[in-house]
Formats: C-alpha cells, sequence, structure tokens
C-alpha cells in the first residue's frame, strides 16, 4: 500500500481544494479508520483474514485513486475516510494474522522486521508521490499511487496464494501445536538437568 500514502501532496492540494481544507485530508483518514475501529465487532466472524487483507488493501488502493479524479471536496473527503477505513480494516487482519502464526519465541525479531516496513512504507510512499507530483501533477501522483496499489495487491495475492487463502482457525491450531511442541522440548531439556 506504500504506493498510495498521499500525506506528501495535502499542502499542494490547497491548490485545488482551498487552502482552508488542507488540515481535512489527515482528518478524513482518521475518521475513516476511527469508523471501522468502532464497528469492527464483525471481524471476529470472519476466519479467512487472508483474503480480508487483500480485499481491503485493494480498496484502500481503489479509495486513492478515486480521491485523485475529485475536483469537490465533500467526495474527495469522503473517498480519503474510505482509504482510512480500508486501512483499519487490513491493519485488524493483520493483527490477527500476527498474533495467530508467530510463536512467540520469534516475537521479537520479527517484530523489528514490522517495525521497519511501518516506518519506511509511508516515507517511500510519500516520496513517491512526491516525486510524481512535481514531474507530473498531482492528479497523475494520486492516480497512479492508487493503481499501483491495486495492481500491487492483486499480484501479491496472485503469486502467494496462500496467503490469500489463509484461515485464522487453522492458523490458531498451527500456532498451538508449536507452541505444545516448544514447552515439551523445554520441559525434557529441564529434565535432563
Amino acid at each position: 500500500m506504500f504506493f498510495a500514502f498521499p500525506q506528501a501532496l495535502y499542502p499542494v492540494l490547497a491548490t485545488i481544494y482551498g487552502d482552508k481544507y488542507v488540515g481535512f485530508f489527515p482528518a478524513a483518514i482518521a475518521a475513516g479508520a476511527l469508523l471501522a475501529s468502532l464497528t469492527s465487532g464483525w471481524t471476529k466472524n470472519v476466519h479467512r483474514h487472508g483474503l480480508m487483507v487483500t480485499i481491503a488493501a485493494t480498496l484502500w488502493g481503489v479509495a486513492i485513486l478515486l480521491f485523485g479524479f475529485m475536483d469537490s471536496i465533500v467526495p474527495a473527503l469522503i473517498f480519503l475516510a474510505a482509504a482510512g477505513f480500508f486501512d483499519m480494516i487490513s491493519g485488524i487482519f493483520r493483527g490477527a494474522i500476527w498474533n495467530q502464526t508467530i510463536p512467540n519465541f520469534l516475537r521479537g525479531r520479527l517484530a523489528s522486521i514490522e517495525m521497519m516496513s511501518y516506518l519506511s512504507g509511508p516515507m517511500l510512499g510519500s516520496a513517491k508521490m512526491g516525486i510524481v507530483a512535481e514531474s507530473f501533477g498531482v492528479r497523475t501522483a494520486l492516480i497512479s499511487g492508487g493503481a499501483l496499489c491495486i495492481a500491487a495487491v492483486l499480484g501479491a495475492a496472485l503469486f502467494l496464494p496462500k496467503f490469500a487463502a489463509y484461515d485464522g482457525r487453522e492458523g490458531v491450531k498451527q500456532r498451538e501445536r508449536e507452541e505444545a511442541e516448544r514447552a515439551e522440548m523445554a520441559r525434557v531439556s529441564e529434565s535432563e538437568f
């Protein structure tokens, strides 16, 4: 999704929508994320977590792409709010996958890799948006960012079918088996001393 982070373009969007609306852009994304959080109870009934990440990430790209086409502030803010909503939905299911599949003894190491992706992804996306906007215009940056996001997510789903098919119930069972095996190995090691 890092292809489509619009944060770097907020100041220049004032030339399209007006200076008084610049603060509304990050607020719209946050409002969409808040709405997703407040209405997320339904997610506990969904077990195809990989598919939901794929769908939500694709819809983030669609929302950013459509935001790039908007001339009026109200629909523009609605699409940014939709992007925030789908980003949060993706985050909920990514977090579930993380908690279901990562063994405790690897969490620290993998958390550092995850942190690098969270810190570098939006910055790289902002850099991409800025470079494209300077060369081809703000709308092109937004539309291409959304399109690249959609293509990248669908391409990843195509080449990583196990991810898209990931079922949270199986992930929990696998993690429980791994933890039981690790506990048994630790028990055997302690009994040898």
